[in-house]
């Protein structure tokens, strides 16, 4: 998982209101109801605002302390704005346990910390986190110790996309892309995908090209697991409708999808190949051939 590598750019949001705001709605310069016009962030406009978040003033040392290449004075600062509340020194010391920056890994006590912050709807933790529980197993994420959870990845990224973290509205495209967690459907991959677009994601802006000069139509892969699962020729495109109105609840469900859909195409090639073969058959008997091939094997079914 690509990661933010500087303190400032983790948005956190926090319980309690300021005429109708979250303090952490104005720290990172979120206005509701309406779509960022830039990536959100604390700046210096916002940060009065920022300075009310418990801890601050330790996140602001660590964040001092890091720049100056003390990388474990900065994590035993985090750690103490973390214990006070601070949902971005929160998740900024789960990306330092995971890493072994400034302290050794302990992906155990990073995954606590990542569940902290995205439970106080910090947006990028609340992407990040739906994307352990989409691959649990895989990419590495296996150390944290948790199921993959599609239902639960998919409800992140909601919270995380409905506070215009782009990152969030990438992942939440992806979810209705691939059905992980939601149900699958192109139009609101789309609306979601060029959203994140809007706010400079390449990748988005891709997808939702992808899927509207489609017509909709999306046969693309999730990622190398379902490439390798269909084969090199293959390559990156799925030769069959994806399963519009589906929601996978696992990875289990959809790699038994996939599976099922390539048997299906492989079978059809089979019973297409038997039918070749026959009618050539039949045809070298009808004109009196004497070396006439039967076709190979039974009948595919």
């Amino acid at each position: 998982m690509k990661r933010p590598t500087i303190f400032l750019c983790v948005i956190p949001v926090l319980a309690g209101t300021l005429s109708g705001q979250t303090v952490l709605q104005r720290c990172i310069g979120e206005a509701p109801g309406q779509e960022p016009a830039h990536p959100l962030s604390p700046s210096p406009a916002t940060m009065s605002y920022c300075r009310q978040l418990p801890g601050w003033g330790l996140y602001d040392q660590a964040g001092q302390r890091f720049q100056a290449g003390d990388h474990a004075g900065a994590a035993h600062l985090l750690e103490q704005a973390a214990q006070a509340g601070n949902p971005i020194a929160q998740f900024r010391l789960e990306m330092m346990l995971t890493q072994g920056d400034g302290v050794p890994k302990n992906y155990a006590s990073a995954m606590q910390w990542l569940k902290a912050a995205a439970a106080q709807r910090e947006p990028a933790a609340e992407d990040v986190l739906g994307t352990a529980y989409e691959y649990s197993s895989t990419r590495g994420l296996a150390a944290y110790g948790i199921a993959d959870d599609w239902d639960m990845a998919g409800k992140l990224w909601q919270d995380s996309a409905s506070q215009g973290w782009v990152n969030g509205e990438f992942s939440l495209g992806r979810a209705y892309q691939y059905g992980i967690g939601m149900p699958v459907d192109p139009s609101k991959a789309v609306y979601w995908y060029e959203k994140a677009a809007a706010q400079g994601h390449a990748q988005a802006a891709y997808f939702a090209r992808y899927i509207r000069q489609n017509g909709g139509f999306d046969g693309s892969t999730r990622d190398d697991q379902e490439r390798a699962l269909l084969g090199s020729l293959m390559g990156r495109t799925m030769p069959f409708t994806p399963p519009i109105g589906t929601t996978f609840h696992h990875l289990s469900e959809r790699v038994a999808f996939i599976k099922g859909e390539y048997k299906q195409q492989e079978d059809g090639k089979a019973r297409a190949n038997w039918m070749m073969q026959k009618r050539r058959y039949d045809d070298c008997k009808q004109n009196g051939g004497d070396n006439c091939v039967a076709p190979f094997g039974p009948k595919p079914q």
